[in-house]
């Protein structure tokens, strides 16, 4: 209860600062619709392979200067139930009794909405020649995926990161992200804080194609867990000012990720 007062309150005070910003740049976007086709196969160190089906449409809106707000709702396919998500990644369920996350003696599949995500964002400070820009943010995950079809664990998650990206030199860009993310946990199980991190760097090639990569880390949700680790490449064509396409591949890197998954998304801002 306290923990969650301290959150509410940190996110609280971000929305004060915004309030005595109300500027808002005209020649910037203020609303973004996105979506994508996330598909990953591992066994994640269970020694069976479960294949995720993540399909997420996102709206954001900026109503203020640097300020953003969106809310996800994701559709979610999921065949095998060793693995259950949360809001700062995989957790691996155990082989003992462990309430609701215990490992199901024989594969199954299911489908249907997932964990529905809420994210406040703000600029605090803008990029020049020597600084980067940077961006802290507020997450929640709320528990909408039905925990007894194993698509959710039915708890709160709540994040807090900081997004770092700075012009390097010519048209290479460098990117940082770390994020802490407190698991709600089940009653009868054992989960833990994560602490995530992403490192990565895109070119622009030619206007208007790019290419990136990424490697990304986080400590294991779960007791005997590996810590995930992998790497994740890819590109970027912008079909017109506003409309950009966006495919990467993903590599695992430890038992703790999936073996390997692929992506696409469109993404519109106006």
């Amino acid at each position: 209860m306290i923990r969650r007062r301290v959150q509410l309150a940190l996110l609280g005070l971000v929305l004060a600062v915004v309030g005595v910003r109300p500027a808002l740049a005209q020649d910037e976007p203020r609303v973004s619709v996105s979506t994508s086709v996330d598909y990953s196969v591992g066994d994640y160190g269970t020694g069976k392979d479960t294949t995720l089906l993540y399909v997420p449409f996102t709206l954001g809106v900026r109503p203020f200067d640097r300020f953003w707000l969106s809310v996800t709702v994701p559709y979610l396919y999921q065949t095998g139930q060793n693995i259950v998500l949360t809001g700062g990644g995989v957790a691996v369920k155990g082989k003992k009794s462990n309430g609701k996350l215990t490992r199901p003696t024989t594969s199954t599949t299911e489908s249907g909405l997932g964990d529905v995500l809420a994210k406040a964002s703000l600029v605090v400070v803008e990029e020049t020649d020597f600084i980067p820009e940077i961006t802290p943010y507020f997450k929640v995950k709320f528990p909408t995926a039905d925990k007894d079809r194993g698509l959710g664990t039915g708890e709160f998650d709540e994040t807090l990161g900081v997004d770092v990206s700075k012009l390097l030199i010519a048209s290479l860009f460098g990117y940082l992200e770390l994020a802490y993310t407190f698991i709600g946990e089940p009653s009868g199980t054992t989960l833990h804080n994560t602490f995530g991190w992403s490192v990565g760097a895109a070119y622009a090639i030619a206007q208007p194609f790019s290419v990136f990569a990424f490697i990304e880390g986080a400590t294991a949700i779960a007791p005997g867990q590996d810590d995930p680790l992998d790497i994740r490449v890819g590109a970027e064509y912008r079909v017109m000012k506003a409309l950009k396409l966006t495919g990467a591949v993903t590599r695992g890197l430890s038992n703790g990720s999936a073996d390997w998954g692929v992506s696409g998304t469109l993404t519109l801002r106006f």
